[in-house]
């Protein structure tokens, strides 16, 4: 891959980031809120705190004896090394840069999207964690992504483990991770050998494509790890409010990942807010396919 963006992208992604969501799944995993679920393992949450907190922090990337996560600039957030995209990824100076989101809304006509459900869903062995901060440098969200073979039970977990819905299911519509600033995430697709071959990924706000791409990724790549910085873009591109955030990812390997689940963006100024899911899949696209996009993802094999 020079650069497997795998789909976890937090949260969108996932930012999802969303987290987005591949190694991305930390930011959208989980069960549906409509079925009665186990409460999570508190072993396999504290395995997957210790697990992915480690591996991010000391990861030591280019080779070169020293870990490359560190907070460089002393306030307090560890900076991610900027990746490469994958071959497949639509860039900003692609011709095709927001031409695949223009085509679907076209396409459906503006009555034609549909709410997703109010919970939030895992398929597959991806996991991680995503971790969000405010304009100050202070957490206000960190989640876990646990997926069944690593404890999450038979659909997975999405757990949050931070603030008011401390040891909560994480992502859902009732309780979303929230995003004002800076997001970081990392994952992994999956945790122990040859990560997905020749993947393609999209993501997706209700039913709109927001972003794809992918890539052969011939050495196995199978951690991800990247930033968005939703700080950076100007106030009047960001969207305000909760907008449910769908990433999967596919594999000639058969590496998979399925992740949907809630996110909320806030501002300050409510002449920001989004009125309607039209506007709301506009606005969330500009700027996710700028942020992922122009600062790729970095990605490994460990």
């Amino acid at each position: 891959m020079a650069g497997c963006r795998c789909a976890a992208r937090i949260g969108l992604g996932l930012v999802a980031m969303a987290l987005a969501t591949g190694p991305l799944a930390a930011a959208a995993l989980a069960q549906d809120d409509g079925e009665e679920q186990p409460p999570p393992d508190p072993a396999a949450v504290v395995e997957a705190l210790e697990f992915y907190s480690t591996e991010l922090f000391s990861a030591d990337i280019d080779g070169d004896g020293v870990p490359d996560v560190t907070d460089e600039d002393g306030d307090g957030v560890p900076e991610i090394p900027e990746g490469e995209p994958g071959e497949r990824d639509i860039t900003p100076a692609d011709p095709l840069f927001m031409q695949p989101i223009t085509s679907d809304l076209q396409a459906q006509g503006l009555n034609t999207i549909v709410e997703n459900d109010s919970g939030s869903e895992l398929v597959g062995n991806c996991g991680g964690m995503a971790m969000s901060f405010d304009a100050d440098g202070a957490m206000i969200d960190w989640a876990l992504g646990i997926p069944s073979a690593e404890g999450g039970g038979p659909s997975g977990q999405l757990v949050d483990i931070f603030g008011d819905g401390f040891g909560e299911r994480a992502f859902t519509a009732a309780n979303p991770f929230q995003v004002e600033d800076l997001v970081i995430y990392f994952g992994t697709l999956p945790r122990d050998g040859e990560g997905p071959i020749e993947h393609n990924w999209t993501i997706k706000t209700q039913g709109i494509s927001l972003d794809s791409g992918g890539d052969p990724n011939p050495r196995g790549k199978n951690r991800n790890a990247g930033e968005v910085d939703v700080g950076s873009v100007p106030s009047w591109l960001r969207p305000a409010g909760i907008f449910p955030v769908e990433g999967n990812l596919t594999s000639q390997n058969n590496l998979s990942c399925l992740a949907d689940g809630w996110v909320e963006f806030t501002t300050d100024n409510p002449l920001l807010t989004v009125p309607s899911a039209v506007a709301a899949a506009l606005g969330i696209t500009g700027f996710i396919g700028l942020l992922f996009n122009s600062r790729p993802a970095i990605t490994w094999r460990g």
